[in-house]
C-alpha cells in the first residue's frame, strides 16, 4: 500500500513536468487570480489604515463652562474617561490655549496685549468606534459643566460609509475571484485529462481503481496550487512596493498618507497562508471534480473502489 502511494505521488510529479505546457497555463491562470485577490486585500487594508488615521484626528472638542472651578474640571475629565466609547482624552487649559493662539498670530499678537483671556478650558476626546460617534457626542452634551462641544459628525458619517462600502466590495471581489480560480483550474485539469484519455483508458482496462487513477491528478493539483501561491506572493509583494512608493511620493506633500500605508511584511504570513489554502483547495477540488466527471462520462466510475 505504501509503495503504491509513493508510486502514485511520483507519477503526480512526473505528470506535472511531462505536461508542463498545461501546467504553465494553470499556474498563469491561478497567478492572475491570486494577484487580484492579494491586491484587493492590500487595498482594503490600506484604506482601513487611512480611515483609522483620520479617525484618530477626528476628536470631539469639549468646552468647559467658564464658571467651573478646578475640582469641577477634574470631575468632568473623570466622567469623560468613564464613557464607554471614549479611548483617550487630552486636557488643554485656557492659559496654554491662549498662549498658543498668541504665538500663532506672530506680530499681530500685539493687538491682544492687555486683553483678558476669553478662551475656556478644553478636553479633546478621541472616540473608540466611529459607529457610535453621534451617540457619544450626545452623552457628552448631557454632562455637567459642559458649556458646548464641537464635533465633525458629517466626516464621521462619511468615514463609516466608506469603510462599509470598501469592506463589502473587497469581500465580494475576493469571493468572486476564488470561484473563478476554482472553475478555471477545474477546466484546465479536465483538458489535461482529455489529452491523456488513452493513458487513462489503458489503466482502466487493466483493472486500475478510480482512486488509483485519481491520485496523480490530485498531486498535480496540489503542486500547481503551491507553485502558484509562492509565485503570486512574490508578484503581489513587488507590485505593492512599487505602487506604495509611487503613492507616497505623489501624495506625501498633500496629506500624511505615507505613514498610513502599511508595510507588506506585516501581512506576508496571512497572504501566503491564504494563497496556499486557495491554491491547494482549487487544485484538489478542481482535480476531484474533473476526474469524477471524466470517469462518469467514460462510464467507468466504481464508487466502492474509491479507497
Amino acid at each position: 500500500m505504501r509503495r503504491s502511494f509513493g508510486y502514485l505521488t511520483k507519477e503526480g510529479f512526473r505528470n506535472l513536468w511531462a505536461n508542463r505546457l498545461m501546467s504553465f497555463a494553470s499556474v498563469a491562470v491561478l497567478l492572475s487570480c491570486m494577484i487580484m485577490i492579494g491586491s484587493a486585500f492590500m487595498l482594503l487594508v490600506n484604506i482601513q489604515s487611512v480611515i483609522d488615521n483620520i479617525e484618530d484626528k477626528n476628536v470631539i472638542m469639549v468646552y468647559v463652562a467658564q464658571d467651573a472651578d478646578e475640582a469641577a474640571v477634574t470631575q468632568l475629565g473623570d466622567e469623560l474617561k468613564a464613557l464607554k466609547n471614549v479611548s483617550h482624552i487630552e486636557f488643554v487649559d485656557k492659559e496654554t490655549a491662549f498662549q498658543q493662539e498668541i504665538e500663532a498670530l506672530g506680530t499681530d499678537a500685539t493687538y491682544f496685549e492687555g486683553v483678558e483671556n476669553p478662551l475656556p478650558d478644553v478636553y479633546k476626546v478621541s472616540v473608540d468606534m466611529m459607529e457610535n460617534f453621534d451617540e457619544t457626542s450626545k452623552e457628552i452634551e448631557k454632562l455637567e459643566n459642559v458649556d458646548s462641544i464641537r464635533d465633525d459628525k458629517d466626516i464621521a458619517t462619511v468615514l463609516i460609509n466608506i469603510r462599509s462600502s470598501v469592506t463589502y466590495l473587497s469581500i465580494g471581489i475576493i469571493a468572486l475571484l476564488m470561484l473563478v480560480s476554482l472553475f478555471i483550474i477545474s477546466n484546465t485539469i479536465r483538458i489535461t485529462m482529455f489529452s491523456r484519455r488513452l493513458e487513462i483508458s489503458i489503466m482502466k482496462s487493466v483493472g486500475a481503481t478510480n482512486g488509483f487513477i485519481r491520485w496523480p491528478f490530485v498531486i498535480e493539483g496540489i503542486l500547481l496550487g503551491v507553485i502558484s501561491a509562492v509565485v503570486s506572493l512574490g508578484a503581489v509583494w513587488g507590485v505593492y512596493e512599487v505602487v506604495k512608493n509611487s503613492v507616497a511620493d505623489m501624495l506625501g506633500g498633500i496629506m500624511d498618507i505615507g505613514s498610513s500605508l502599511v508595510p507588506f511584511t506585516d501581512y506576508i504570513i496571512i497572504i501566503l497562508a491564504a494563497f496556499l489554502i486557495i491554491g491547494i483547495l482549487s487544485g484538489v477540488v478542481g482535480s476531484m471534480v474533473s476526474i469524477q466527471r471524466y470517469l462518469k462520462e467514460q462510464g467507468g466510475v466504481t464508487y466502492e473502489e474509491d479507497d
